[in-house]
């Protein structure tokens, strides 16, 4: 049986795969999404999806790096990561803290905590 952090993992690859499909497939129905200095979160898979097609939209390459992660007796998946993302012409390295939480072996909750004076300078 995969841990949250395997399921954590494909998700990872998912999206270094810009594969939007496979992308949404690890979410539950109800999830909610933060990318916590943007705003309130996405809540339920629609908007979620709307969200990821519009960043998605604007990318041509992504590829998280995950440097370390755990995974409590909870289950609830941490990273330390950073994200490399080409955007047009520009190139943006981010660090990222992820926290993740799971309902029956799918994304319940996702919370990525990051600079976002860091984003904007570099985008």
């Amino acid at each position: 049986m995969a841990t949250n952090s395997d399921i954590i993992d494909g998700f990872m690859q998912a999206w270094n795969n810009l594969d939007i499909d496979l992308v949404m497939d690890h979410f539950t129905e109800d999830a909610a999404y933060a990318n916590v200095p943007m705003g309130p979160p996405n809540v339920g898979k629609a908007e979620i999806r709307a969200f990821i097609e519009g960043f998605m939209a604007t990318t041509t390459e992504i590829e998280f790096v995950v440097h370390n992660q755990v995974e409590g007796a909870d289950g609830v998946v941490m990273n330390e990561r950073t994200d490399m993302l080409v955007m047009g012409d520009v190139r943006i390295e981010l660090p990222v803290m992820g926290v993740f939480e799971f309902d029956n072996g799918k994304i319940s909750a996702w919370r990525d905590y990051f600079d976002m004076s860091a984003f904007a300078g570099a985008a």
